[in-house]
C-alpha cells in the first residue's frame, strides 16, 4: 500500500512538473485539463480489483466510495498541481487558469468516469481467477479505451467535425458524465448482486 501511494506521488509529480515544460500555456486547454482529469481511472480500478476480494453486503457501498473518491481526488490532484507548476515556471505577474466552468467540467466529468471505471474493475475482477490478472486486464481496457478516445478527438478536430468552444465542451462533458454516471451506477448495482451478507467475496 506505502508503495503504491508513493509510486502515485511520483506519477503526479512527474506529470505536474513534465507536462508544463512540454505544454507551456498550452496546459490551459479544456482539451488538455479534462483528460488529465480523468486519468483518476486508473488508479481507481486499481483501488477497486483490490478491494473486491473483502467486499459483502454490508460494506460494500463504503469500500466502493472510498475507492472512488481517492482515485478521483488524486486525478484532480494531476491538472491542479500541473497548473500551479506552469504558473511558477511562467509566471506572467497574475495567475493562469482555465475558465471556471472548465474546472467544473473536468470534475464532474472526473468523477463519473471514476464511477463508471470502479463498475468494469468490479465486473472484470468477478470474472478473473485474480486480482492481478485482472488489474492487467483493466490497464489494456482503459489503456486502449483512452488513446482510443484522443485519437477520435483529435481526429474530429483536425477534419473540422468538432470546433472546440467551451460551450459545445461543457455540452459534450456533461452528457457523456451523465452516460458514465448511469453506466457505472449499473455496473456497480450488478456487481453487488450476489455478495455474502458478512465475510470475503465469493467468486462465482
Amino acid at each position: 500500500m506505502t508503495s503504491r501511494w508513493l509510486l502515485n506521488a511520483l506519477a503526479i509529480g512527474f506529470v505536474a512538473f513534465g507536462l508544463p515544460a512540454f505544454l507551456g500555456l498550452g496546459l490551459l486547454s479544456a482539451l488538455v485539463v479534462i483528460p488529465l482529469a480523468c486519468l483518476s481511472i486508473f488508479l481507481v480500478a486499481d483501488l477497486a480489483a483490490d478491494s473486491f476480494a473483502s467486499l459483502d453486503a454490508r460494506n460494500f457501498a463504503r469500500k466502493i466510495s472510498v475507492c472512488v473518491l481517492t482515485g478521483w481526488a488524486s486525478g484532480i490532484a494531476i491538472p491542479f498541481a500541473a497548473l500551479l507548476a506552469m504558473n511558477a515556471m511562467f509566471w506572467t505577474g497574475s495567475l493562469l487558469l482555465p475558465p471556471a466552468i472548465i474546472l467544473v467540467d473536468a470534475s464532474a466529468l472526473s468523477l463519473a468516469a471514476s464511477i463508471l471505471a470502479a463498475g468494469v474493475a468490479l465486473m472484470v475482477t468477478r470474472k478473473s481467477p485474480s486480482a492481478s490478472r485482472a488489474k492487467v486486464a483493466l490497464k489494456l481496457i482503459l489503456v486502449a479505451v483512452t488513446l482510443g478516445s484522443l485519437y477520435g478527438c483529435n481526429k474530429a478536430q483536425s477534419e473540422g467535425w468538432f470546433l472546440p468552444t467551451t460551450e459545445r465542451i461543457t455540452k459534450l462533458t456533461w452528457i457523456a458524465a451523465a452516460f458514465f454516471l448511469a453506466n457505472g451506477g449499473a455496473l456497480l448495482a450488478f456487481a453487488s448482486n450476489g455478495l455474502p451478507a458478512s465475510g470475503p467475496a465469493a467468486r462465482r
